[in-house]
């Protein structure tokens, strides 16, 4: 369901021309003809995407969600009277290339800028930040993000230790008293997802009885599997941040080695790609999430029929709302400073109140990180299905 479509679709192309800027931001906005349209030189955000690698399986949809919300806002009159346009670049998850990038969308005049999911993350809010443009995490869901990436970076997405509490309070609720955790010290999120849950989990009165590592990219993870099959006693429940395509590797294994033990996993795994892993292997898993199924949340579905019926297709996946949200809090942002400038939209995001498709976002101005529930999928067969959404989560990990 969440990519009803199998096939991914890549966007390879940038999207909307380089287009001038008024020579001083300019707060006031064109002048809108008698039909309400917006008018004047275009307020732009730029997103130094990966379109070429893995994480094109979720800049990709970001891009789609985000360009969409353009064309809707525009149509409506646009944001200060003036158009929106989404200047998107490919920096093909290369460091180097993301930090140029990102320069250049900025000389061309981007008032605020959507980050990576991949690599470049950091290099791009260094030198956003060193401009003065506000940049997001993207799909970034490391809490350490918006630190490393500098002053003008915020979180609109939940943050791990927030999604890890909600595993936690699920696994506990489920009656899982002991839990084995599988990590990656590679990256941040899965070497701190890990972490959070265990801290979470045990704050709850489960315990934690085993660790172990894998290495992301591996391709087999039978020597993970094996180590895990020797715990004695079972552990009643397996935590891991391992997203796609490691996951289905992972799972597939696990399944053929004959355990049947519930895995609890995260964001990472929200994509049709998870299917290619079988429904055995599958069926079961229980993963946070940004957003819920289209099944499971109304609004969702209405996000998809609307994208459907001005596309002709459905979005490649669900980070397509992520997208969405992102671009129609950053119009509201601007909408409410009254103005385009990257200063008062920074100063904006820090008081952000909203609420879109995927819930409300509540802003931390200390940390510049939302306060943002998250939502749970479990496995059915090879369906994606909504459980009931949780409370925001009565003990979150300090960070």
């Amino acid at each position: 369901m969440l990519r009803r479509s199998v096939a991914l679709v890549f966007a390879l192309c940038l999207v909307g021309a380089a287009c001038s800027t008024s020579d001083d931001g300019g707060d006031e906005g064109g002048d809108a003809g008698a039909t309400g349209e917006a008018s004047g030189d275009p307020i732009v955000i730029g997103f130094p995407a990966d379109l070429t690698t893995d994480w094109a399986y979720y800049d990709s949809p970001m891009q789609e969600g985000a360009q969409f919300a353009v064309d809707q806002i525009n149509a409506e009159g646009g944001v200060l009277g003036r158009p929106l346009e989404l200047q998107t670049v490919d920096m093909r998850n290369d460091v180097a290339e993301a930090a140029k990038v990102t320069q250049q969308l900025v000389d061309d005049g981007a008032v605020y800028l959507i980050g990576t999911v991949g690599d470049g993350i950091l290099a791009e809010g260094q030198v956003a930040c060193a401009a003065g443009t506000p940049i997001s995490t993207g799909l970034g869901t490391a809490p350490s993000l918006v630190g490393d990436m500098g002053e003008c970076a915020y979180q609109l997405v939940m943050s791990d230790n927030i999604q890890a509490a909600v595993l936690a309070e699920y696994a506990l609720a489920e009656g899982y008293e002991t839990a084995y955790v599988i990590g990656s010290n590679e990256i941040p999120y899965t070497k701190d997802l890990p972490v959070f849950f265990s801290d979470a989990f045990e704050n709850g009165g489960g315990t934690v009885v085993g660790t172990d590592q894998y290495k992301i990219g591996a391709g087999d993870y039978s020597a993970v599997v094996t180590k895990l099959a020797n715990v004695d006693p079972a552990p009643d429940a397996v935590f891991t941040p391992m997203f796609l395509p490691d996951s289905a590797v992972f799972l597939r294994q696990l399944r053929q080695a004959g355990l049947t033990l519930p895995v609890l996993s995260t964001d990472g795994n929200a994509d049709a790609s998870l299917l290619d892993a079988g429904a055995k292997a599958i069926d079961g898993l229980t993963f946070s999430n940004s957003v819920c199924t289209a099944e499971g949340d109304p609004d969702v579905q209405a996000f998809y029929d609307d994208y459907n019926a001005a596309n002709g297709t459905d979005p490649s996946s669900y980070v397509a709302v992520i997208g969405y949200d992102e671009v129609t809090l950053v119009a509201d942002a601007i909408e409410t400073a009254g103005s385009a400038e990257p200063d008062a939209i920074i100063e904006q995001l820090a008081q952000t109140d909203f609420t879109g498709i995927s819930g409300q976002v509540v802003m931390d101005p200390a940390t510049r990180r939302a306060n943002k529930p998250a939502a749970l999928i479990q496995m059915d067969g090879t369906a994606f299905t909504c459980l009931e959404q949780p409370d925001f989560p009565a003990y979150v990990p300090a960070v």
